[in-house]
């Protein structure tokens, strides 16, 4: 997949906009596609927005360190994403919305080249998926009107087949661990993996 992940990146490079809905099955090829992602785009001179747990980070962040120099390095502003999207005990899209503001609104403000990776988690809550959904929708206006790239990262065993069909609703593209698929007016941009 890696070579797949270059090729939606340099596609996205040239396009400048992107947002990819990632539904993941395989760990090791998650964690594989997560470091492709970040390193192409270090490489091409991006900042890059790392929304992870704390358990995959350090599985990233060990290779990163392999394939990056320091000041490379520095462009990869990590958080944790049980801060980031449960920043008030909640998931709560405006928050959310606000706190990305925060961290990725000066680098995006300055003109400096940003993409994100974001791995989506939840816990218990009422309505879960229409606040998921309505926080998808929020980025998705953002990523476009910033020219900004983001993945939005789910462990598909925890995705009803209710949300996947409404994430892909509000997502350019649809991201396996093999395969790359555009959706809705992208049709004619759809790549796999052989």
């Amino acid at each position: 997949m890696t070579k797949k992940v270059e090729e939606l990146s340099e596609g996205l490079q040239r396009k400048k906009t992107g947002h990819i809905f990632y539904y993941s099955n395989v760990l090791e090829k998650y964690v594989e596609n997560a470091i492709s992602y970040i390193v192409f785009g270090i490489k091409q001179g991006d900042h890059v927005l790392l929304v992870e747990n704390t358990r995959i980070y350090p599985m990233i962040r060990k290779e990163l360190e392999q394939r990056l120099t320091v000041e490379e390095l520095e462009k990869v502003l990590y958080i944790d994403n049980f801060d980031f999207y449960w920043r008030n005990n909640n998931f709560h899209p405006r928050t959310i919305m606000n706190h990305f503001n925060e961290v990725a609104g000066p680098l995006l403000e300055s003109g400096k080249a940003v993409r994100t990776w974001g791995h989506i988690e939840w816990g218990m809550q009422e309505d879960i998926e229409r606040e998921i959904v309505e926080y998808e929708k929020e980025l998705d206006t953002i990523v476009h009107e910033k020219d900004a790239v983001s993945v939005c990262a789910y462990d598909a065993s925890k995705v009803t087949d209710s949300l996947k069909t409404k994430l892909m609703a509000v997502h350019g593209l649809y991201m396996t661990d093999e395969k790359v698929h555009a959706l809705a007016m992208n049709k004619a941009q759809e790549s796999d993996t052989a």
